[in-house]
């Protein structure tokens, strides 16, 4: 038999000693020849060591790697501890890279344009506890309320005459709290603690007895509250299927609602949003239910429609939950829709007096109040708020209650700005503890006031007490109200930089 050939195979002109071996590495070839290979060829041999090479093989080792985290990212289950912790962490370092975000979209075209009368539905939560509240809560409106839709819910049904009045129109008030106990059946709940204290608040007031039931909700009521917010979110959806956007308050929690639409008119309700003021750790973060929650249709929908077991789920873990706020959370991450930390700065937990303007939201608008409990509270703030027709950012607050911002005053200089602004009788730093430094043994006013501006960024407020000479250092700082024995003011110089940052918008 004859042995193939092992003598070069010439290519070409013979005289200009170009050869390669039959079977042999052309690239290798091209690159040391005399004549300059063509960039074609070039490329093709460095692609060719690229797959082949050393850093070829690292490469699809990274790529398997990645393929592979991306698969167990896929199959793990949306409550599953790692995935939450990423989110918790990846959403920590977004706010370290945007420590004071300026809402650019505030004052631009809106991209979804909504109207507030035919694309939102307001969940008013209320209780027979609070029932005084319902009344106040619409009767503090604004002068150019747009909402047109609202559901109040309760844990007892209002009877004939007993309904919420909205200016004139009678509005049911659902007991959602029965609607959840019927869905788990008398089985589910035969032995329930939480199940027992209901009966009897309810037993009480079907027989009228206004004291006993007044009693028994002032002790219950936080319990019975976690059985309102899943079913109150089902009723809502059967009766305004087609809202884009559904908004649940508290009967002491205030909309302003210039704020509101332009932060839902940024927003595609397709999109399953959850937003609100974000509490708790990387295990379970949720909307503070005080603060406000908003919804999309995205997000309801995935919730009633797509996911009847966690709803299920749900209306059983309501037996046990402290928090209804939490349990709501919980549910939607099961059903694949996590809070939106990216607007929590644009909700207050407190009232508007005692809101916590912190550096971060200096220039942001203000979407909810919270606390305000008191009926006469909540007609100051309606009374106060009712004109402000264009979006209301934190620092406007001052306007709203008639304080003129002493870091505008056109007679301060910069050197005037570098001493401490102070007011007799006053609280800007809004209390002592927790996150608000505290000075001990500080003899004057003027020395605790040196003590924020050293502080820098870190102190928004200073507020010297004149009989424990106790000088509180706050990271926001508060409009407050007249406090007897006490002394107080803003850091002007930083107001008026974070200020600078909001004109430029």
């Amino acid at each position: 038999m004859q042995q193939p050939s092992h003598q070069p195979v010439v290519i070409g002109d013979p005289d200009l000693g170009v050869k390669i071996m039959e079977f042999e590495n052309e690239d290798d070839f091209l690159l040391q020849q005399r004549r300059s290979p063509t960039m074609r060829h070039r490329i093709r041999a460095l692609m060719r060591r690229m797959r082949y090479g050393p850093f070829g093989r690292l490469r699809n080792m990274l790529f398997f790697l990645g393929a592979l985290l991306l698969f167990g990212w896929i199959m793990l289950p949306y409550d599953n501890l790692v995935r939450l912790g990423i989110r918790f962490n990846v959403n920590k370092f977004q706010h370290y890279l945007n420590s004071h975000p300026v809402e650019n979209w505030l004052f631009a075209p809106p991209a979804y344009p909504v109207d507030l009368a035919a694309d939102t539905v307001v969940i008013v939560k209320t209780g027979y506890g609070t029932r005084q509240r319902a009344n106040a809560w619409f009767e503090a409106l604004s002068a150019s309320n747009e909402f047109r839709d609202f559901l109040v819910i309760a844990d007892y049904a209002s009877k004939p005459g007993q309904e919420a009045n909205n200016h004139g129109t009678s509005l049911p008030i659902h007991n959602v709290v029965n609607q959840t106990l019927s869905s788990l059946g008398p089985a589910a709940s035969l032995s329930n603690p939480r199940v027992a204290k209901y009966l009897r608040f309810a037993q009480a007031i079907e027989n009228g007895e206004e004291e006993e039931a007044d009693q028994l909700a002032k002790y219950t009521g936080w319990e019975i509250d976690a059985l309102k917010f899943i079913s109150g979110l089902e009723l809502a959806y059967s009766k305004f299927p087609n809202k884009k956007w559904y908004l649940l308050v508290d009967d002491d929690t205030y909309l302003v609602q210039p704020s509101l639409k332009p932060l839902l008119a940024h927003l595609d309700s397709e999109v399953p949003y959850y937003i609100g003021n974000a509490v708790g750790d990387f295990r379970i973060r949720f909307a503070h239910g005080g603060s406000g929650i908003i919804l999309s249709q995205g997000a309801m929908s995935s919730l009633i429609l797509d996911n009847p077991h966690a709803v299920r789920t749900a209306h059983l873990e309501s037996l046990s939950e402290t928090w209804g706020d939490r349990l709501l959370a919980r549910t939607l991450i099961k059903a694949g829709v996590y809070l939106e930390e990216e607007y929590n700065h644009l909700f207050s937990g407190e009232p508007p007096r005692w809101a916590k303007i912190r550096p971060d939201r200096f220039c942001c608008p203000v979407v909810t109040f919270h606390g305000l409990g008191q009926p006469e509270k909540m007609h100051q703030a309606g009374e106060s708020l009712r004109n402000v027709s264009k979006p209301l950012l934190w620092s406007d607050i001052w306007d709203v209650y008639g304080m003129s911002r002493p870091w505008r005053q056109s007679t301060l200089t910069a050197d005037d700005l570098a001493k401490p602004i102070q007011y007799a009788n006053w609280d800007h730093a809004g209390g002592s503890g927790g996150e608000v430094a505290v000075a001990e043994g500080v003899a004057k006013a003027e020395e605790c006031g040196r003590k924020c501006y050293e502080k820098g960024s870190e102190c928004m407020a200073w507020t010297w007490e004149m009989e424990s000479k106790r000088c509180n250092l706050s990271p926001w700082m508060i409009v407050g109200e007249k406090v007897e024995g006490k002394v107080s003011g803003p850091n002007g110089k930083l107001a008026r930089e974070l200020e600078m940052v909001c004109l430029e918008y």
